[in-house]
């Protein structure tokens, strides 16, 4: 199956490798439409969504994968959050979320509008790459769970989405 993931990101793409291995993938910058920096589930989530469908608009057959990480609030306190969109050849979506881990208070007062998490993580680490490595919640884990193992568990529900529905 060829699949066509929506972002040129080292992490994102290692995670699409790591779930679909015995599939062709592509990368492309696809535009989410949304800020450079998410700051709810539902604008992260239509990220997503919208980075599937446009990379599966460049395929005659096959899947579009879109990932995007972001931040939401509850209460008065700010969380790393990640969603992913799958869509098929019938032009149906799948969608799907992952873990989500609290920004400390020093790191949540630089998210201002116009900054990105990974530029104030890449300030805050000295590793301008770590977006695309580790990332935040490599940061915030120990290193325990990284930015591409953190983007496989929601591919996983993806993937497991879009096989159950082949088999009805």
């Amino acid at each position: 199956m060829e699949i066509v993931l929506g972002s040129k990101n080292k992490a994102k793409q290692q995670a699409v490798i790591n779930v679909f291995k015995d599939d062709t993938i592509y990368t492309i910058d696809a535009p989410s439409d949304v800020s450079a920096q998410p700051l709810s589930d539902q604008e992260t989530l239509t990220g997503a969504i919208n980075r599937s469908i446009y990379a599966r608009n460049t395929l005659e057959h096959g899947i579009g994968i879109g990932l995007e990480g972001g931040v939401m609030e509850i209460g008065d306190q700010l969380f790393l959050t990640n969603w992913g969109a799958l869509t098929d050849e019938s032009h149906h979506t799948y969608v799907a979320s992952g873990a989500r881990v609290p920004l400390p208070p020093s790191i949540a007062r630089g998210l201002k509008p116009g900054v990105e998490l990974g530029d104030v993580m890449a300030d805050f680490t000295k590793d301008k790459h770590i977006r695309h490595h580790q990332g935040a919640i490599g940061i915030f884990t120990d290193g325990l769970i990284t930015r591409d193992t953190m983007f496989e568990h929601v591919l996983l529900q993806l993937k497991g989405q879009y096989l159950a529905q082949l088999i009805k």
